[in-house]
């Protein structure tokens, strides 16, 4: 289902040497990377609840996250659980 589903989450996972991998039962929707240092990461939903306009919103989030984090002199983490819908209003 297309459009904003309440309680749908994701994840971001930091990928390595151009893979595309998303955890078990999740589909990537979206490839996020840092303008500042270049490291990439792949938004991925549950295959049973995936929200393209979510993860749309959630990239944008990202984009912000990486820009702190570079402000704040800190790494990305490997992992990242991103908001939900309902997080982001």
């Amino acid at each position: 289902m297309v459009g904003q589903q309440p309680g749908v989450s994701g994840i971001a996972k930091r990928l390595r040497q151009n893979r595309t991998a998303a955890p078990p039962k999740n589909v990537v929707l979206n490839i996020v990377e840092c303008s500042q240092c270049g490291d990439r990461f792949a938004i991925s939903h549950d295959c049973d609840t995936q929200d393209p306009v979510l993860a749309e919103r959630q990239s944008a989030w990202l984009r912000e996250q990486f820009v702190w984090d570079h402000i704040q002199e800190n790494k990305h983490r490997p992992t990242i659980t991103l908001p939900t819908s309902e997080e982001m209003k």
